[in-house]
């Protein structure tokens, strides 16, 4: 049977914290003690926690993998949660501002992280968790601008202002993480004489764009924009690989704005068409389909076949709903499905370093890491069959991201810059 997550009891971790401390402490009262019961009773890796947490040399180890975590300034959060624990805890013992942070951030993780399709736990082990020798940041503001000459300017390390001039139109960086395009006089350009740009995210990079017209693009990791340095007056048209978030400025029929997918070899690219809108386009080669989510407006789809040379019929999308398309197209089907998302907005998640997860497994999971961690996944043995429904933080060190899944059940080994997943 599966168990829904509740994000509702992220509000707790806090106090959930506190009394697994008093606890610890033997100071907990009975009210509290039948409460932390009930709560560990739950669900089973809310029994595993408050083992961990019972152990000192442990929390110790779970922090020193996360340094940084301010102490003093988590055991302040949480002991408000309880007025007694303020008056029998004093702030200079040290190993519970430790262990009063460690209890958050557990509790947290096992809040959050509910989810078993197969319908059985793994088998406790009774391996200790270790430290992370080298700890890996998150993914950050990194992005290669080329432009029509071949010129590729490294955009982490180049100064804020005019970076060229490209088709009548000025390459500005803005500040860290975001471009834009600017037209540079009052005179037109020839449609003759429009000029093509490319910005490329690696993986464990992200950059925002303002396209000529007003458009804003966010590239997520590992991922490109193709485009003009100024559109044409018959169309706007960008060319997209890996991942990226649209919101497009209005325009008219006549001037439509359209997004291209790129077929991968024997497979099916896309084409868009939008009409004024904001929508997340995922079209990683290492995923099964291309999928487009549309939060406003209104789009129109249609699959490109490269073998074929074909072009399938436009389905048009309303807010709230995905479109899906594999990269391996059956001859003689539809190649667009359509389904209906509950929170489309979960889906632009990443933007702001949260990837929402539904029944994702642990595959899918690690290509997203691999992704925005710059790190090599490897598999030992059968993977295992569990499914995740969740919000994995991306903003966090990759060590607090491996313990979310550990925590979990999922076994894992770091060697150097390699995740190797234990069956």
């Amino acid at each position: 049977m599966d168990t829904e997550l509740n994000l509702s009891g992220m509000e707790d971790a806090d106090y959930i914290a506190a009394l697994l401390l008093k606890q610890l402490r033997q100071e907990i009262t009975e009210v509290e003690l039948e409460y932390l019961e009930s709560w560990k009773a739950a669900h089973p890796s809310h029994a595993r926690v408050a083992e961990q947490i019972n152990d000192g040399e442990q929390l110790l180890a779970d922090l020193q993998a996360m340094k940084q975590v301010d102490m003093d300034g988590w055991w302040q959060k949480i002991s408000a949660q309880i007025p007694q624990v303020n008056k029998t805890v004093p702030f200079y013992r040290r190993w519970y501002a430790y262990a009063a942070a460690a209890a958050v951030l557990l509790v947290a993780g096992a809040i959050t992280w509910q989810y078993w399709k197969p319908g059985h736990l793994p088998e406790p082990t009774n391996e200790k968790h270790l430290p992370y020798v080298v700890d890996v940041k998150p993914g950050g503001n990194r992005a290669t601008l080329t432009l029509s000459n071949g010129t590729a300017i490294e955009l982490a390390g180049a100064a804020n202002g005019n970076l060229a001039k490209e088709g009548g139109t000025n390459v500005l960086k803005v500040k860290d993480g975001e471009l834009k395009y600017e037209h540079a006089g009052t005179a037109a350009v020839n449609d003759n004489d429009v000029v093509w740009n490319t910005l490329t995210t690696p993986r464990g990079g992200r950059y925002s764009l303002q396209l000529p017209d007003g458009s804003k693009v966010w590239l997520n990791a590992a991922s490109s924009i193709k485009y003009p340095a100024h559109f044409s007056t018959t169309e706007r048209r960008v060319i997209v690989t890996g991942e990226a978030f649209f919101e497009v400025a209005a325009g008219n029929k006549k001037w439509p704005f359209k997004v291209m997918i790129p077929p991968r070899r024997g497979g099916a690219g896309e084409i868009l068409e939008v009409l004024g809108t904001s929508f997340n386009i995922s079209a990683y080669n290492d995923e099964a389909d291309i999928r487009t989510t549309l939060l406003k407006g209104k789009v129109k789809i249609a699959a490109l076949q490269l073998q074929a040379g074909e072009q399938s019929d436009f389905k048009v999308l309303s807010p709230g709903q995905q479109a899906r398309i594999p990269h391996n197209v059956i001859a003689g089907k539809d190649p667009i499905s359509i389904v209906n998302l509950e929170d489309v907005e979960e889906v632009s998640g990443w933007k702001d370093g949260m990837i929402h997860l539904e029944d994702a497994d642990i595959r899918s999971i690690m290509r997203i890491i691999s992704r925005w961690y710059n790190i090599e996944v490897s598999y030992e043995g059968q993977t295992p069959a569990y499914t995740f429904t969740g919000t994995l933080p991306l903003k966090e060190n990759l060590s607090s991201v491996i313990k979310v899944l550990e925590y979990e059940g999922v076994r894992l080994r770091m060697q150097q810059n390699r995740i190797i997943v234990l069956p």
